[in-house]
Order: structure tokens, then sequence, then C-alpha cells
């Protein structure tokens, strides 16, 4: 089973709501893109790597725009909520990931996923200040529709796997506040040195290097998009101490946060 690791925090470039008596489109290849679309009325036929998928009234369907041509063909009257993001992501064949199928139906009990996909809809004028909190959604609703899958699929992570996506889901939950070790353990109900030694063994860093990186890439997106300080963007992601931010980058990547010509994909 191939799942999805999530390798950078997605940023939502367009939510909507569209319905049409009819709809045919093609879409071509787009690096790091992935859609979520909610069936609110009617079906869709999807065409993606070879395979026609249909997606009814109440489904979910994921489409990762890595294939050269996606073909999405109604011939009656649909609804749909979709939201798209740029994210990187990779495949991985252990099931450790986000088991994030073309499509999940509803009979897998997809209404919460479905008001994240509205919810997102609604507050996307937010997302252009506050991308944080919108990479922060659409991270939640990848994790709705795997948590869908697997408890009717009956698929389930090993445990030490598990308390890994647990612990990155908290982080992305309170990226904007303080986080310790400590705490995040006695959110898992295990004890901070196991916490240490699962992720370490899972992710192949620790796990406060994992929070610090998270929240470095924020900081930086946030002073480039926003032109603000790093005194003024540490601090929003609960850093009170600018020079150590600084100090703590360029041990990570080797060079200043504040050096435009670096790419922390690289």
């Amino acid at each position: 089973m191939q799942t999805y690791e999530i390798e950078a925090l997605p940023r939502v470039e367009f939510a909507h709501v569209y319905h049409a008596n009819t709809y045919f489109n093609t879409f071509p290849k787009r690096k790091n893109a992935l859609e979520v679309t909610f069936i609110s009325e009617g079906s869709i036929t999807v065409e993606y790597n070879g395979r026609e998928y249909v997606a009814s009234k109440g489904d979910i369907v994921c489409l990762p725009y890595d294939q050269a041509r996606i073909r999405i063909r109604a011939h009656a009257y649909h609804e749909h909520h979709t939201v798209l993001a740029q994210l990187k992501w990779c495949l991985q064949d252990d099931g450790n990931g986000l088991y994030l199928p073309i499509v999940t139906p509803v009979q897998f009990d997809t209404r919460a996923a479905a008001n994240i996909i509205d919810q997102l809809i609604s507050n996307q004028l937010i997302f252009k200040t506050s991308p944080t909190k919108g990479a922060t959604m659409f991270l939640g609703l990848l994790y709705e529709i795997d948590q869908c899958n697997r408890k009717q699929k009956k698929l389930t992570l090993p445990s030490e796997a598990l308390y890994t996506l647990r612990a990155k889901e908290y982080v992305q939950r309170r990226l904007y506040a303080p986080i310790t070790q400590k705490e995040v353990a006695e959110h898992l109900s295990i004890s901070p040195e196991y916490l240490c030694a699962v992720f370490k063994k899972t992710e192949g860093i620790t796990f406060m290097k994992y929070v610090n990186t998270e929240k470095l890439a924020a900081i930086r997106a946030l002073m480039e998009k926003e032109g603000i300080h790093l005194y003024e963007a540490a601090a929003l992601f609960g850093y009170h101490d600018a020079n150590y931010v600084s100090r703590l980058f360029k041990k990570y990547y080797g060079y200043n946060i504040t050096d435009r010509k670096n790419d922390l994909s690289e």
C-alpha cells in the first residue's frame, strides 16, 4: 500500500464551489500540487494514470497532479467543493504515511472531511495573510481522509509509526505555540525518552529538530511573504529570542535565515 509522506508545509492556492450541467476538463501535469474535492451533488468520472474512477454524492476525491494528464467529465448536473494546495510529498510503500486513495466513498463517513473543505473555502481569504493556518487546516483534512480509509479498511500502523504520526500532527496543530518534547509525550501518554527514540527511528532526526525545522521554514516563509523582521516572525511561532532563531537556522542549513538566494528544499 502506497502512502503519502508530506515533506513541507502545504500552501492553499484556491478553494471554491463549482456546479454545472455538464463538465469536461483536462488538467496538465503540475509539480507539487494536490487537489481535494467533495462531491455534493451528482457524480463525476476521473481518468487518472490509465484508470477510471467514479465519484458520486458524498464521496471525496484526492488528485495528485503528478501525471501527464488528468481528465474529469460529468454528463449531468453536479456540484463539487474543491481545495487545491501546493505541497511537497513522496510516496512510500510501508504504510506509515497518509493513505489518500483517489476516491474515498461516502460509506466511509466523509462528513468531517467535507466540513473541513467547506471551512477552507469560507476562510480562504485569511490564508493569504496567514498561510500557516491554511497549511494546518489542509493537513488536518488529509489526516481525516487517511483515518476514514484506515478505519473502514482496518488498516493499522505499527505502534512506533503511529506515535510519530500523532506527534507530527500535534506539532502542526500548535506550530504557533512553544512546543516541548515533554508536553507532546504527555499528550501521547508515553515517556519523553520513548518519543525521542521512536521519532528518531522512524524519521531519522530527533523530535525537537523536527519541531524547529518546521517552525524555521514557516518563519522564513512569513518573512519573505510579508517583509517583516525576524524578531516579529519568530515571536509568532513561540520564539522570543531572534538571535537564537538566527543561530539555529544557520546551524541546520548552513546559511543565514535572511539570505534569499537559498532555498530550504535544496
